[in-house]
């Protein structure tokens, strides 16, 4: 049968009244064997310029599913005011609907969908002779049914369109959510065409009212892959859509106006605007798996009495203006048939699961139940970012309140002044995503240290604890608290130009205060140290060392370490060994380089009444220095952390003999450093942290590490010079095979 055009593009002109633009792609059709012109349009009114061909694209297989011919005519329609400049539409009245069409008007040409990206992108590429090749790709790709990839989501089964409804997330999950009413909230921004009316499950239990929006939910039997639907003008068009692809909607339709009325009817008010929003959950499948559920909505004009009269069900008093079950009718007139339809876009609000996807998270990766200790300026970043990113579940423990300087890098605003840290962070971060449940309250205003024994259960349940709290007491009092989960301390350097990350291992056999030490030592030992603490308040203890987040750091640091730090913790955290990390950023750059820190499993002895706490890593390197001095004893002094509440001595770093010494076979005298810097540049690099704790020196072989008479008097003249100031004084002697760690009179032996 011969092909039948529609009469598309205005009126017809000539080639010399063409644009610029037109005439160039006008060009490009006449020098193409396989397009032949058949004649120019224009539209005044649309102010759109047309050039009607035919094409002719012989690769594909005469007889095709989908029914594109070899030889189809279409418009191509120039818009310069349109959001898309070019526009092509097919004229034969009985071009099939396609995927990958644009939505058109009824009764007009249907519209080729050419490009995914926008015109702004399009247009920098944009040749004449490109886009007639894009015009034949589509023919033949659409024919050969290739024109979307299998790894590409399935197409929707109808076209977009302006409005939009957002339902709460798994909304056609189960027959609970689907029976549930709906309440809608209008949003219409001045100036924009867009509509959205944002649901919310609602408890009212009174149905004798209907509202402004009447709502019905229904879940259609599964959908296979295939072309798009125009959008139908009816209800009755629906149903044949639907019936097409083996589903009813007026049997369901029926069916929820049923078990919406009560024997009191429905009353709607005279004069108010009505409708009756139809949400369709339709299972889409691919290949006989359900890819997803996809959403769809159509408003019926009109009000749920008139739509259940119409459907048969329902029964109008006209005096009162309600409507009643109708129990006698036994079928509908069909006058349902031709309400009008208005399609509106339907989206459930993503899953926690989504949300990951959507962050780049793996989609069952939960993230762990935590607590994070001081929600100040990175510690409410972080839990703002994992709580967008819907990862792990979060307690927020801080005992200080929000003063006005605070709002200068905290998530909070002016209006959160006086309010504690801990129930505003929980209050934003939980005000991200919306919940269909009350939502439970997760603030502790107190320190991670207290005795509240809500906090205690929290603590006992909690995979991890965040440190964040910018102090020294809070990770060594958890590091000697075994109740206390896997911890990590997480803070900024003073000059903001840092972050750092100190990971306990899954077994906590290498804690926070070991850490610390760690960190230290490389801080003592690389270049990258010894500025990296620079700005700190040396007078302080508490607050004064590299936790410190002074008054000059800007918000954009905080953002920056905050990203660099969810992450990092977020990557490393299933793996169960202790980890410790600098992210040094530049700030002529903008890079940012990593700077590891080797940890070593720790050890710790009583020794007197202080705790001695060491790690492999300052044992090797005592040993390497012993090896490298054989068969002469060696030594030099050591600095460590001093904590007089715990009273434990945490060593950093054995330093090497200085030239001075003299060394034997059988004999060590540590000379004195040509000057000062090294005791001043540890001082400098750790804030007054790490001090001068000892001697530590070696045995040759053959001899254990039992103090001779000399060591004896050695560690007395330590003892009373480091008493002066309150200070314990620690001997170290190493061996072959043992460590000997002495303070005082007393002393304890450890096999390495």
């Amino acid at each position: 049968m011969e092909a039948r055009y529609l009469d598309w593009g205005g009126h017809e002109i000539s080639s010399e009244e063409l644009t610029p633009p037109v005439q160039r792609l006008l060009e490009a059709c006449n020098d193409n064997p396989s397009c032949e012109v058949i004649q120019l349009r224009a539209d005044s009114t649309q102010k759109t310029q047309t050039i009607v061909a035919e094409f002719a694209e012989g690769s594909f297989d005469i007889i095709n599913v989908p029914g594109i011919h070899r030889v189809e005519r279409l418009a191509l329609t120039f818009s310069p005011e349109a959001d898309s400049h070019w526009e092509v539409r097919a004229l034969r009245t009985d071009f099939p609907v396609t995927i990958h069409q644009n939505h058109t008007p009824e009764g007009e040409p249907r519209s080729l969908c050419l490009y995914i990206e926008p015109w702004t992108t399009v247009q920098r590429a944009w040749t004449p002779e490109l886009f007639l090749k894009r015009i034949f790709w589509w023919l033949r790709a659409t024919a050969e049914q290739t024109i979307h990839g299998e790894d590409q989501p399935i197409e929707h089964l109808f076209f977009y369109s302006p409005y939009s409804v957002i339902l709460p997330k798994d909304h056609f999950s189960s027959e609970e959510t689907l029976q549930r009413k709906l309440r809608f909230e209008t949003i219409q921004y001045e100036g924009l065409s867009d509509i959205t009316l944002v649901a919310k499950y609602a408890d009212d239990s009174d149905k004798t009212t209907a509202p402004s929006c009447f709502s019905v939910s229904l879940l259609l039997a599964p959908i296979e892959n295939g072309p798009v639907e125009d959008y139908p003008s009816t209800l009755g068009a629906l149903e044949d859509i639907l019936v097409r692809r083996g589903n009813h909607a007026a049997p369901l339709l029926k069916d929820a106006i049923k078990s919406s009325v009560t024997s009191e009817g429905i009353h709607i008010g005279a004069g108010k605007l009505e409708f009756v929003l139809l949400l369709l959950g339709i299972p889409r499948v691919r290949n006989g798996i359900v890819e997803k559920i996809e959403t769809q909505g159509f408003m019926i004009d009109t009000n749920v009495g008139v739509l259940g009269e119409t459907l048969g069900v329902l029964l109008k008093d006209p005096e009162l203006n309600k409507w009643y079950l109708d129990h006698l009718s036994q079928t509908d007139g069909g006058n349902w048939r031709s309400l009008s339809l208005f399609p509106v876009n339907v989206k459930c609000y993503p899953t926690n699961k989504v949300i990951r996807e959507y962050s780049d998270i793996t989609s069952e990766d939960h993230g762990p139940n935590g607590i994070i200790a001081g929600v100040g300026a990175l510690g409410g970043l972080l839990a703002k970012i994992w709580n967008r990113e819907c990862w792990g579940k979060w307690w927020y423990v801080d005992d200080d309140i929000l003063k006005a300087h605070n709002i200068t890098r905290h998530i909070a605003t002016h209006e959160h002044i006086g309010f504690p840290k801990s129930v505003v962070v929980d209050a934003i971060v939980n005000s991200i995503h919306p919940s269909e449940v009350e939502r439970q309250h997760h603030a502790f205003v107190s320190s991670i240290l207290s005795e509240d024994n809500n906090l205690k259960k929290a603590i006992n349940e909690a995979d991890i604890i965040i440190d964040t709290t910018t102090t020294l007491h809070v990770p060594r009092t958890i590091s000697a608290d075994d109740d206390f989960p896997r911890t990590v301390s997480i803070f900024i350097s003073p000059s903001g130009l840092s972050s750092v990350m100190l990971l306990e291992d899954k077994n906590r056999t290498t804690r926070c205060n070991s850490l610390e030490a760690q960190y230290y030592r490389e801080i003592l030992m690389s270049d990258w140290g010894e500025a990296h603490l620079a700005g700190h308040t040396s007078q302080q203890w508490v607050g004064a060392g590299c936790r410190e987040v002074t008054l000059s750091i800007s918000d954009e640091l905080i953002h920056l370490h905050a990203a660099t730090m969810s992450r990092q913790l977020r990557k490393n955290l299933d793996n169960p060994n202790a980890l410790g990390g600098v992210w040094e950023y530049n700030d002529q750059t903008g890079g940012i380089v990593h700077h590891a820190i080797p940890i070593y499993p720790s050890h710790s002895i009583q020794v007197n009444k202080w705790t001695v706490v060491w790690d492999d890593g300052i044992v090797s390197d005592t040993k390497k220095l012993r090896s490298s001095a054989l068969p002469n004893e060696t030594g030099g002094i050591i600095f460590g952390i001093v904590d007089q509440k715990d009273e434990s001595i945490t060593l950093v770093r054995a330093c090497s003999a200085p030239d001075s010494s003299t060394q034997t076979p059988s004999s060590f005298t540590r000379g004195a450093y040509a000057d000062t810097s090294i005791l001043d540049d540890c001082y400098k690099r750790t804030a007054g942290i790490v001090t001068y704790v000892g001697e530590w020196h070696s045995h040759p072989p053959g001899c254990g590490s039992l103090p001779s008479e000399d060591d004896a008097g050695q560690l007395n003249f330590l003892s009373s010079s480091l008493q002066m100031e309150g200070m314990p004084a620690l001997m170290m002697i190493i061996s072959d095979n043992s460590i000997g760690y002495y303070i005082c009179d007393s002393g304890v032996i450890v096999s390495i």
